[in-house]
């Protein structure tokens, strides 16, 4: 090389630290193999660096670059640690935070170890719990309820009930040692939410109940809706469980509770639906004056929510509940309005059923013109709902009534009009 190219090489290739490193990124680290940095697990001593040279080339090294070298000296910033389960522990536990440490472990490695937790989810509940227990060091309990309220809900989202239990029940409790009182209610929410999830049905019921009497007693409204609405739930699931178990005295018991509940959660809805259980348990048990009373709270909260559904419903019961009584006025009163309702409302498959049971109705009275036109009515509304059950059903009953009305013109003619039953007998003419 001659002397002029050395010069030239001399003025434009600076020395290895002089450079301003640059990450490679985009095409570049692909080009390398690199996608992302690894965890550095070595710690950079003094003797990695190179010295300084003496030369006009000297690095000058600002106090920032000298600090920064002290971190890399003392490992800092460029030792990446891999948080683990035993390592979140130990750094818990180093920091002075023994309840802290208490939760991770049982969390972790105790009754909960089973659960498959991403090492991020560990950073966040480490996180969590010494906040919270920051927090309550500091007598700031308000804050530190909503800190493990927050570590519920996390494991609640994850279906992880029994942990979510774990941390609803501290929350219970901090709440109910320092009189929160909406706070409280709101465990118990979650309490009872958890219980019913894993389908104990008792112990959501006695959650519930406790988040409501106290949500009474303190005049928290908006607490007393929420967890009545899902009381009134699980009290209509066990009271349902308790009639098919043929335990009817128990169930009408927690229909009533229901029916109380969904009273205070102000649900019209549900509790037209808890005074329809109420009635059709008593009308089972023959109890047909309380039925009627029940039946009838049904419809009117029906009608008062526009709710067509539970109108056609409690007409066609409270019709039922009369025809059993022998009121057939009544009986057919009620049939005639479902029908009427059904019709305007397109409600086919309740029309059907108002059709078949006037038809029903008026052929034991005797009236067989009106009993085939009702029927012939049902017969042509199951068709469109393309059961063929229904449909074949619907045309014996059809057939019988037909039979029946031929008959009793037959009978008429026959005893009121000899001259009109020859011409029938001769010509086949129609009565």
């Amino acid at each position: 090389m001659s002397g002029k190219n050395s010069a030239e090489v001399t003025r434009t290739t600076k020395p290895l630290l002089g450079r301003k490193f640059v990450p490679m990124t985009g095409a570049a680290m692909k080009r390398t193999g690199v996608f992302k940095t690894p965890y550095i697990e070595a710690e950079i001593t003094p003797a990695e660096i190179p010295p300084a040279s003496k030369s006009s080339n000297r690095v000058h090294t600002s106090s920032r670059s000298v600090g920064s070298r002290k971190n890399i000296q003392r490992g800092e910033g460029l030792q990446i640690n891999k948080i683990t389960r035993d390592t979140a522990c130990k750094q818990i536990l180093e920091q002075g935070f023994p309840q802290s440490y208490i939760d991770l472990f049982y969390i972790t490695h105790g009754h909960f170890s089973e659960l498959e937790i991403k090492d991020s989810a560990i950073t966040f509940i480490k996180d969590k719990l010494v906040k919270a227990e920051k927090l309550s060091q500091e007598d700031d309990f308000s804050e530190s309820f909503k800190v493990y309220h927050d570590l519920g809900n996390f494991f609640d989202k994850m279906e992880k009930y029994d942990a979510a239990t774990y941390f609803y029940e501290r929350c219970a409790g901090i709440a109910g040692k320092k009189s929160l009182h909406i706070e409280e209610a709101t465990a118990y929410q979650g309490l009872g939410n958890c219980a019913y999830q894993t389908k104990n049905i008792n112990k959501a019921i006695e959650m519930f109940e406790k988040g409501v009497y106290i949500s009474e007693i303190h005049k928290l409204k908006h607490s007393l809706i929420t967890i009545s609405k899902s009381l009134t739930e699980v009290y209509r699931l066990e009271a349902d469980k308790l009639e098919e178990e043929g335990k009817v005295s128990e169930a009408l018991e927690l229909h009533m509770k229901c029916l109380e509940s969904s009273k205070r959660a102000e649900d019209a809805e549900s509790q037209g639906n808890s005074c329809y259980r109420v009635g059709m348990v008593h009308f089972k048990q023959e109890n047909f004056f309380k039925a009627l009373e029940y039946l009838q709270k049904y419809l009117e909260l029906s009608r008062s929510s526009d709710f067509i559904d539970g109108i056609t419903n409690a007409l066609a019961k409270l019709a039922a509940t009369y025809q059993a009584m022998g009121n057939i006025p009544q009986a057919i009163k009620h049939l005639e309005q479902l029908n009427h309702e059904a019709s305007e409302n397109n409600k086919h498959a309740a029309e059907a059923e108002a059709s078949l049971n006037l038809g029903l109705v008026y052929q034991k009275q005797g009236h067989y013109k009106k009993a085939v036109d009702f029927l012939e009515k049902h017969f042509n509304l199951v068709r469109k709902l393309q059961d063929r059950s229904l449909v074949d059903a619907a045309r014996v009953n059809l057939g019988v009534a037909q039979a029946n009305c031929s008959i009793n013109n037959f009978s008429n003619v026959l005893m009121s009009n000899l001259q009109s039953l020859v011409l029938w007998k001769n010509k086949r003419n129609k009565f």
